[in-house]
Formats: structure tokens, sequence, C-alpha cells
């Protein structure tokens, strides 16, 4: 008698019930179980005996309980209808105002009509998953955007390719990335590592930051570059450059420069310049930005990195590199090499392919010349003196523009 009373009484206290679309649980789950909210199954809850009696699970304040398999349940069995009712009246009775339902969607219809008394279909619900599809919508956009991790076997081979074909010399380097960076994908889709990330050393103008800029032609070339140079970084304070800083701080309103540059790319490439020229601050935000694939800026914007490829360079070489960087960054990085110097062979394939790069662009923008002549001049040459690509690259157009003639910007 005493059951069957209050059974009535809530019967007139009809809930909303909130309801999921079938592989879309987690989106729910995110948008209606806020703060301290938890979703639980009935069947957990009856596993535990603790359906009828208790106020809170685990200190929890407010919870949501989903009934999907009490009504698959129902449906099959007439008999256990008023024993789930007395469930839901016992529920409701001990926990009215921290206490939710929710069902699968396909099931839906079925619970609002076995237990009528109880429940409601909530309209606000309908809006919200109809958010949820157009997050979902736009997920999928993001995920066609190139990745890495995300790219078919013939991708990889073609940009491994280009790659390898377009940095100069540094051959057992090639060999290696390619091993590491298909392992890194392999951990990826293990969910074991979100970031690949490579350290290089070696003197100035040896290719360094090439592999950075290589890597982006071939997988972003119509995005913006995110690339940071520690040159330009020095004092306190560096951090908040690269990251923002905090809220009520001169310049706060204009984020950091790694933060703007990432949010306003959809390239996967990060270049890190000069990372020896970094303070003990920068490091520890590398060390903790490598082990967890994301960080959070001073303004508590999650930066998520899954997928990245970050390139950073150093002008140290094997024996200081480990002084000048800490353990516990220097064991984060995937991989560690020193670039030296290019061969003579390396060099002149450089130097030839570069110069027939400036024979065709003078072709194309201003007229035909003796190509023959110009090219066998500037490769006989002597460049090979230098280790610097950089320098040789500009002692090539100067000597380029030297035998053309300087007139040849007036035509």
């Amino acid at each position: 008698m005493r059951l069957f009373k209050r059974l009535m009484q809530n019967k007139n206290m009809k809930k909303k019930l909130l309801y999921y679309e079938k592989g879309s649980f987690d989106e729910f789950v995110k948008k209606f179980s806020k703060g301290e909210d938890n979703v639980y199954s009935i069947s957990y809850l009856t596993d535990k005996n603790i359906a009828l009696r208790y106020t809170a699970i685990n200190g929890v304040e407010h919870f949501i309980i989903d009934i999907t398999v009490m009504v698959m349940s129902a449906l099959a069995r007439n008999d256990l209808r008023i024993i789930y009712e007395s469930w839901i009246s016992l529920l409701n009775e001990e926990n009215e105002s921290n206490i939710d339902y929710c069902v699968e969607k396909s099931f839906l219809s079925e619970a609002c009509d076995i237990f009528s008394y109880y429940f409601e279909r909530n309209e606000e619900c309908d809006k919200v998953m109809s958010q949820i599809e157009e997050i979902k919508e736009d997920n999928n956009e993001e995920s066609k955007i190139f990745s890495i991790v995300n790219c078919d076997k013939n991708e990889f081979n073609s940009v491994v390719e280009q790659f390898e074909k377009q940095l100069y010399g540094h051959e057992n380097f090639k060999e290696n990335f390619k091993k590491q960076l298909e392992a890194f994908i392999l951990l990826n889709k293990m969910k074991r590592r979100k970031v690949f990330s490579l350290l290089i050393c070696g003197k100035s103008g040896v290719g360094k930051t090439e592999v950075g800029r290589i890597l982006q032609r071939q997988m972003y070339p119509d995005d913006l570059p995110i690339k940071i140079n520690f040159g330009n970084y020095s004092g306190k304070g560096s951090l908040w450059s690269l990251i923002g800083s905090p809220k009520g701080y001169v310049g706060s309103e204009q984020g950091g420069e790694l933060t703007n540059k990432i949010l306003h790319s959809k390239s996967k490439i990060i270049v890190i310049d000069e990372l020896d020229k970094a303070d003990e601050a920068i490091f520890t935000f590398f060390y903790e930005m490598l082990e967890d694939g994301q960080y959070t800026d001073l303004d508590g914007k999650v930066i998520n990195l899954d997928g990245y490829i970050i390139v950073f360079t150093a002008n140290l070489n094997n024996k200081n590199f480990k002084d000048m960087i800490p353990e516990p960054l220097f064991s984060r990085f995937d991989m560690t090499y020193e670039f030296q110097p290019l061969s003579y062979t390396d060099k002149l394939k450089f130097i030839t392919d570069f110069t027939d790069k400036l024979l065709k662009d003078y072709k194309e923008h201003i007229g035909g010349l003796d190509e023959f002549n110009i090219k066998k001049q500037i490769i006989e040459k002597n460049y090979q003196t230098s280790d610097n690509l950089r320098n040789i690259k500009r002692k090539v157009m100067n000597d380029f523009v030297e035998l053309v003639g300087e007139e040849s910007a007036w035509k």
C-alpha cells in the first residue's frame, strides 16, 4: 500500500526525458553533464545494489541515469514494468532535484509510452542534439584537413619521396626520419603519442630549418607557416610572449606568438628555431607540451596539438647540446640528429638546381638568355669553401645578376 501511494504521488511529477543519438554518447555527456555531473547506466546502479538507497553517487551532487537497458527489458517482459516503476518512484523521492534520466534515441518513444506517468520528451534536447550534429559536421570538415596521422600509405610515401628529393644530403637522417615517422603514426593511432618532435643540431646554414620548410611546402602549401625563432626572444617574460600574458597584464588581449600562429593556420608543422637561446621557463613549457600533446595558454585556452610535427633546431653539436638542453626535455624528443656540412657532391647539386631555378624565373618573367654559358660559369666558380647554404645561395644570386647584367632589370 505504501509503495502504491508513492507511485501515485510520483506519477504527477513528470520529468523531461533526455536522449542521445547512437554514436554520439560522448558528445551528449559533454553537453548535459555539467561540472560534477555524471552519467550512470541503470544497470550500474542495480549491480552495485544502490539504486534505491542513496542521495548521491560517490558524492556527486547531480547525476543522469541512462534507462535504455531498463526500457529494452520492459519491452521484452511486461511483468518487469511495475518493478521498474517502483525504482523510478523511489529514486525520484530520494533525489528529486539532483537526478535526470536519459535514453538512446531509438527507444525514446517506447520509454515515454511505457513510463508515461514519469517521463515526457524534452524539447530542449532536440535543440542540443541538433547542435551536436552540427559540431560533428564541423569536426568532419576538420578531419578532412591533411595530417600525417590520417593520410593513407600513398600520400605518406609521396610526402616522404618529395621530402627526400628536396632535402640535400643527410641520407642517414632521411632514412631514420621515415622510420620514426611511421612509428609515430602507429603510436598515434594507438592513442599513445600525440606529437612527433625532432631536435636537429648543427652549424648555421646546414639545412636544419629547411626540414620544417619542406614539410610545410609538401603538406600545407597554401597555409601560413608556424615558425618561432628564439633568437628574437630574450629576458624575462619570454614565455608570455610565446603563449600570451595573464589577463589584466599589458598586451594580454593580443595573445602569444605561438598561440596566435597555431590558431590562424591549418598547418600542423611547427618550426622552433634556435632552441638553445630559450630560457628555463621555455624549456619547462616545451617539456610539458610534448608530454601532454597540448598546452593551456595564459587565457585558459587549451591548444590541442594532436597530429602535429614539431621541428626544433639548435646551433649546437653532439658535444654540447646535452649540456645546454635539460634532460627532461631532451628525453621527450622522438628524434635527435646532428647535421654535418654537405659533401662536395651535394653542394654541387644544390648549386646546379638553384641555378636552374634562377634561369627558369628569368626566362619566364624577363626573356631569353644564354642559359648554357651562364650555368657553366656559375658552376665553375668556387663555392665549396663555404658550408653555409644560405651564404652559397646569396653568392650564386649575386653572380647570376652580374652575368646577366644589371641592365636586365629594366627590360
